[in-house]
């Protein structure tokens, strides 16, 4: 059994495991070749703190900074504050709102790794988050939206009540089965502690209150609010830091901390509601995305792309399903794209490589309306996936997928745990999201990256079983995707 299935180890078994934080080698590259890496650091816009080593820990340190002295009680709710949206004119109009699910938590376990004080530690730091050569904090060049539970004191734009913000139960239904919602329903209104822990065993790793499936619901409905404004125009894009997480949550079943599959809900709301066609969703959370999977797994105008761990099946959540084969089923054969990574340590120039080679190749063909992405950080250097992808690495992703839709990309947070690092890499995705030179800052770094390939094939330049795995998606994928055929043809795939 790997030591890292962090979705279903209990809090005791982490304790046990050891020297979680992954270290590159001597040279600084992860691949198999000589070559720098292909992330250039020299570039004046690289973040200069994005590479700065994490010293190399056990996982009781990273325990230990899950429940610092100074954590807030289990409610998580954050002290009410006057926030404002000051956006620089060389700033996208990015929106940012944050669900915190402050009700929701595990009863028998306060330090549960997936708590409320996520989300409160997040908008903590980044309401104190200034770069060097910025005179405004995160906040204060973000839209701040009006959070749907209710629990925010900002100023927003929207003056609708939280009620008004809410979507209906036919929202839900277009993605979870009608019995599923209904079991949801009777848990709600549920007051006894004993029936909710009953119910909670019924799925893998999943803890209830009675107002779990309220906040759950906030949740998805914030994430649909940001996606609405983003698709009228009225704002650029947008980051939705919510939780409970959404992408385990299938049509029928809560599993992995999700109850209500976020990202699904808001990409059939946007098809049936807000007129996008088509839409992309990148899901790059350590661990595969079953739910959103099985939610559009015969949809032609669903692009599902994962990147996650997978080692054969034996990586949570546990299911072949999560590897290459599976392409989609009958009108969407073709539009589920799996890549699973079967080592640990999985970093910077394999998800570069992935990007460049299959991923940016497909979606322009796709040709997406909408980008969401399920942005999970568990896969970041320092985190519990022992993956080893820096803060930067995912600004430079982020700023690849900008390129599509006319820059209509939606983020919405599914994993990452420890707090110092989930911080960096949202503050990295928003500085990206932000930046109206995001093109112009691609284009530099794609001339760098091919530089440094030079005439190199860049699946040789990279960790080998990364190589492998991706040669294997795209073998499936060639005869689906004519991008892939002719990179098939030419690199023996």
């Amino acid at each position: 059994e790997d030591i890292n299935e962090v979705v279903c180890k209990s809090s005791q078994e982490e304790k046990e495991l050891v020297d979680i934080a992954p270290v590159k080698q001597a040279d600084g590259t992860s691949g198999n070749c000589d070559l720098p890496l292909l992330l250039d650091k020299s570039l004046p816009y690289a973040n200069k703190n994005s590479d700065r080593a994490l010293p190399t820990s056990s996982l009781e340190t990273v325990i230990a900074s899950q429940y610092l002295p100074c954590d807030p009680s289990t409610s998580g709710k954050l002290e009410c504050k006057e926030e404002t949206q000051v956006t620089k004119s060389n700033d996208h109009l990015t929106g940012l709102v944050f669900e915190s699910g402050s009700k929701h938590f595990d009863r028998h376990n306060r330090f549960h790794k997936e708590r409320p004080l996520r989300i409160t530690s997040v908008h903590d730091y980044l309401a104190k988050a200034k770069p060097a050569d910025e005179e405004k904090t995160i906040f204060e060049r973000c839209h701040l939206l009006e959070s749907c539970g209710g629990e925010y004191c900002v100023e927003v734009e929207s003056k609708k009540s939280p009620e008004e913000l809410w979507l209906d139960d036919h929202d839900y239904l277009r993605v979870h089965l009608p019995g599923y919602m209904q079991r949801l329903d009777r848990i709600s209104k549920c007051n006894c502690h004993n029936r909710l822990d009953i119910e909670a065993e019924q799925f893998k790793s999943i803890y209830f209150t009675n107002d779990s499936v309220h906040e759950a619901k906030a949740a998805a409905s914030s994430l649909c609010n940001l996606v609405s404004r983003v698709a009228s125009g009225s704002l650029d894009n947008g980051f939705a830091v919510i939780r409970p997480p959404g992408h385990h949550a299938e049509p029928g079943l809560a599993g992995g901390y999700c109850v209500i599959n976020n990202v699904a809900v808001a990409a059939a709301y946007a098809q049936e509601k807000l007129g996008m066609k088509k839409i992309l969703i990148v899901d790059w959370d350590v661990h595969h995305g079953n739910g959103t999977q099985r939610c559009f797994i015969d949809n032609p105008n669903v692009l599902y792309i994962s990147a996650h761990r997978y080692h054969g099946g034996n990586f949570f959540p546990f299911l072949q399903g999560a590897g290459p084969k599976s392409a989609g089923n009958v009108a969407g054969e073709g539009f589920n794209i799996n890549v699973g990574w079967n080592e640990k340590k999985i970093g910077d120039d394999e998800y570069l490589v992935l990007w460049e080679k299959l991923l940016m190749p497909v979606a322009t063909e796709f040709n997406p309306d909408l980008v969401l992405v399920s942005a999970g950080f568990d896969a970041a250097r320092g985190d519990m996936g022992e993956c080893d992808v820096s803060p930067e690495c995912f600004a430079r992703l982020t700023r690849r997928l900008k390129t599509l839709a006319n820059g209509k990309v939606v983020c919405a947070l599914e994993g990452g745990y420890v707090r110092s690092v989930l911080c960096k890499c949202i503050e990295s995705v928003l500085a990206s999201l932000l930046d109206a030179d995001s093109n112009d800052k691609c284009n530099e770094e794609l001339q760098s990256f091919y530089k440094n390939l030079g005439d190199h094939e860049m699946l040789d330049c990279i960790n080998p079983s990364a190589a492998k795995s991706i040669r294997d998606t795209m073998k499936v994928h060639s005869k689906y995707w004519d991008c892939l055929k002719s990179e098939s043809r030419g690199s023996g795939v």
